[in-house]
């Protein structure tokens, strides 16, 4: 029988990856958005797969005490934050819990540290994507391409909102709507330079030079406005053609003394204080001196191969994107590093001629971890240390099962809240060689 439209009273007994309340029916399992372990609540269904049900809170009986009222008024409907229903501490508390289940899950043994608090709860995102949809500003909601309005997002800065709500009214009094499929800000917060970009169907958009002279006076901290052309229909958000229509084609900023220059397709961690406790957990563990060689894997454009290149004996940073290999080594001469080779290749393919020598290796892979052969390879060479950055747990647990396979040792996970109200983190795990 099909239980939509359904009320049950239930008890939330866990929380999943997306930020969802876990209740049981005798054998049905219900996901229901926003409601936090502990809680007893009357569920409607709002859809029912054989076993497995969704649904959201009807009535309330019984709140836990870490709840609270969120101060976004269309969390509910974005889904950007799972958490902004709770206290944040507690959010901590349920995200420590969710790590160590994916490590029991996948039979790794390690402890789960404490979680490093974001040095910022709010404000702390130094970029923006936003959609523009039927000439409508605002977030996708989760899981469709419906857009979700909104005046301030609690995670973006004052400028990054104000920069947005006002392109809410220049893209209809310049007649631009139609021509625009996505706006982004990045802000520096080492400096306070802002990079705008729309990502447009054509770059043929009518009164362009006055849309841009009018937002860059009323922003004087934009060093950068780029208009980047994609004709694609899929969700690929940006395009490989590019027009700088004001400033440089990339804004500066600085961290703990370096100067990095960051395009637009630059990947850059979001949160600008975390990643300084990120960084300097990973020279921490890994015990960088200046007799130490370095390879950093999948580097981008080469933010922890250049802040540790300070410390070390040598860093060799490997990254596929040929653009972020150019973007690294501009990076280092305007750093006056020398000791640092940035090298365009596959870690998966190219990695064994690099092992050579190398005493520390870092990886930051994406979120579907590391390819099997790369893991080998390291064993291969009897590297000493391994550092593994990752942002997703699940596929961390897997190769940390790998690397133990080949006999690496590890017993401890650090984690940090790099993206405050939702139920992503960053972890950190020193993986040693055994002799």
């Amino acid at each position: 029988m099909n239980m939509k439209n359904t009320k049950i009273e239930c008890k939330c007994i866990d929380m999943t990856i997306d930020g969802f309340g876990v209740c049981k029916h005798d054998s049905l399992v219900i996901f229901v958005k926003q409601m936090l372990p502990d809680e007893v609540a009357v569920i409607k269904i709002i859809a029912h797969k054989k076993n497995l049900a969704y649904g959201i809170i009807d009535e309330m009986i019984s709140p836990s005490k870490y709840r609270i009222k969120s101060i976004c008024p269309v969390a509910y409907k974005c889904g950007g934050c799972d958490l902004r229903h709770c206290q944040y501490g507690y959010g901590l508390k349920l995200k420590k819990e969710l790590l160590e289940h994916t490590m029991e899950l996948a039979k790794v043994n390690v402890e789960v540290q404490a979680i490093c608090a974001s040095p910022l709860e709010d404000h702390y995102r130094n970029k923006v994507q936003i959609p523009v949809q039927n000439g409508e500003l605002g977030f996708y909601r989760k899981n469709s391409n419906d857009i979700v309005k909104f005046d301030t997002c609690f995670i973006q800065t004052a400028t990054e909102n104000e920069i947005i709500n006002a392109f809410k009214t220049l893209i209809h009094k310049y007649h631009v709507s139609s021509f625009i499929k996505h706006i982004i800000v990045k802000e520096a917060f080492g400096t306070g330079e802002v990079m705008v970009a729309l990502i447009v169907k054509t770059f043929d958009l009518p009164h362009i030079d006055v849309l841009v002279a009018e937002v860059v006076a009323q922003f004087p901290k934009i060093a950068s406005f780029i208009l980047n052309l994609n004709t694609r229909e899929d969700n690929v958000v940006l395009g490989t053609d590019e027009k700088v229509m004001y400033g440089s084609s990339y804004i500066i900023d600085e961290f703990d003394g370096l100067e990095v220059e960051i395009s637009l397709k630059s990947f850059y961690q979001v949160n600008y204080h975390q990643m300084l406790n990120l960084y300097a957990k990973v020279k921490e563990v890994a015990n960088i001196n200046k007799n130490t060689v370095v390879l950093d894997l999948f580097s981008g454009i080469g933010t922890i191969s250049l802040y540790l290149a300070r410390y070390a004996k040598h860093v060799i940073s490997v990254e596929i994107v040929d653009a972020a290999v150019e973007n690294a080594k501009a990076n280092a001469k305007r750093n006056n590093l020398t000791n640092v080779d940035f090298i365009l290749g596959d870690a998966k393919d190219d990695l064994f001629k690099h092992l050579e020598g190398v005493d520390v290796v870092v990886v930051d892979p994406p979120r579907k971890g590391l390819h099997a052969d790369i893991i080998k390879n390291i064993a291969k060479r009897d590297v000493d240390k391994v550092v593994y950055v990752s942002c997703n747990p699940a596929t961390m647990a897997r190769d940390l099962k790998l690397f133990e396979e080949e006999g690496y040792h590890f017993d401890t996970l650090y984690p940090f809240d790099m993206f405050p109200h939702t139920m992503h983190v960053e972890c950190i795990a020193l993986l040693q060689r055994q002799k």
